[in-house]
């Protein structure tokens, strides 16, 4: 009995400390898509139009997601073969230093050209890091989890990605209100990004008091090169967990990122307002999120995801109606909506059904590499594809059918794949 409550206690380390280092890594990115759209265009570039400053700034927050994809496979590849705990220690290491640095680093005033090159390079090791974060973390955890509440479990972890989002949004709103808008937009924009140091050390501590997977100890087989077997064997996986992940990805920063950088950039919005909603969201989806995550488990998957994205496509129509009407408490509302209620339905399955599709040798690259891709093809683009489409106008037809063509897709996926709870984790190909 005493070794079954031991063993029940280091389950519940293993899965707060996952949730709490993907909630710093969510918050490390999140800090900068909040604060960049407002801050870095007049800090990093000045000498440009307005319009080609905001693009500017999309393009950097966009070059941390097209880095994920290669953190995916680079950790995904040591994950796999050496094992997950000291992979996902290295990943919150790299965040915390990049993010730390990004707070120090001088604006194009003082160093000229070479501080968006400084910014672009921060940007690359933060989207590096997080390729090999998330999708580890929710693996470590789904690999030690009861069959029965593997879902729910693993909907734990993902809890860390509106967690962060609070914190970030928490903070960069009392700095906002404590020092004013100038005194923000000149210095104080750095102190979210220097918390990150003091963040970092208490998650790095934290991970390395957990155990490492118990299905990684006891498998008897080893993938030379991961990322060879995966796109060689579980292609249909592949395709399966990318396409519902890009559909959720386009949905939230389209609605979240990019809505509130258009309306308070280009129509003159409250900030705080829209800021607040996204707040309110997010502290909604800490509750939604692990709550999908446990009725997952009792029917599966695939429903969750399937309705998400046909709920989010037809979402996306008075969403983009609502925005030119530039009523804050509007648009604040339907950003609760969204990103608290419709997006969890997809976000939830997220780390559940991506591991579920791969064997355990390929597990980490797989779930990981599909995940960012997806991530990077769908979130980082989203905001830059979307202005890239609106233009200098408030045309945003073709942003609407970007959105619904990607959840085509998505759906489509998700229809013709497996439902992963049924499936072993044990398996082999």
């Amino acid at each position: 009995m005493d070794s079954e409550a031991a063993l029940a206690s280091r389950f519940r380390r293993l899965v707060f400390a996952s949730s709490f280092g993907t909630a710093l890594e969510n918050y490390d990115m999140f800090i900068y898509a909040l604060i960049a759209p407002v801050v870095f265009d007049t800090l990093f570039f000045p000498k440009v139009d307005p319009y080609v400053g905001m693009i500017l700034v999309f393009a950097t927050f966009s070059v941390g997601f097209v880095a994920r994809p290669l953190g995916s496979i680079v950790f995904g590849h040591f994950g796999d073969r050496i094992g997950r705990k000291n992979v996902l220690i290295t990943t919150l290491l790299l965040m915390g230093i990049a993010s730390t640095v990004i707070g120090i680093l001088p604006s194009y005033a003082r160093v000229g050209v070479w501080a968006p090159i400084f910014l672009v390079f921060l940007r690359i090791c933060q989207g590096i890091a997080m390729g090999g974060e998330t999708g580890g973390a929710a693996v470590l955890t789904l690999e030690n989890a009861p069959t029965k509440k593997r879902g729910f479990y693993a909907s734990c972890v993902q809890i860390g990605g509106p967690s962060g989002v609070v914190l970030a949004s928490l903070i960069v709103s009392v700095l906002t209100g404590y020092y004013g808008k100038k005194a923000f937009q000149e210095w104080a924009w750095r102190i979210p990004f220097l918390l990150s140091f003091l963040l970092v050390i208490v998650g790095t501590y934290m991970r390395t008091q957990i155990d490492e997977s118990f299905l990684f100890q006891k498998q008897e087989k080893v993938a030379r090169v991961p990322i060879v077997e995966v796109f060689s064997k579980w292609k249909k996986s592949f395709f399966f967990a990318l396409l519902p992940i890009m559909s959720q990805n386009v949905y939230f920063y389209a609605i979240g990122i990019f809505s509130i950088a258009f309306a308070t950039r280009r129509l003159g919005m409250s900030q705080s307002s829209l800021t607040a909603g996204f707040l309110v969201a997010n502290c909604l989806a800490m509750f939604t999120v692990p709550l999908y995550g446990h009725f997952s488990d009792r029917i599966g998957r695939r429903p969750f995801l399937m309705t998400g994205i046909a709920l989010t496509a037809l979402s996306v129509y008075p969403f983009f109606h609502i925005l030119p009407l530039r009523n804050d408490f509007l648009l604040a509302a339907a950003i609760v909506v969204g990103a608290g209620i419709l997006h969890p339905l997809m976000f939830s399955q997220e780390p559940s059904y991506t591991a579920e599709l791969f064997a355990t040798d390929v597990r980490y690259t797989g779930a990981s590499v599909s995940k960012h891709l997806g991530s990077t093809l769908g979130g980082g683009l989203a905001p830059l594809i979307a202005a890239s489409l609106i233009g200098r106008g408030e045309n945003f037809t073709p942003v609407i059918l970007y959105i619904c063509s990607v959840s085509l897709a998505g759906f489509i996926a998700a229809f013709l794949a497996p439902e992963s709870s049924k499936l072993s984790l044990s398996r082999e190909r």
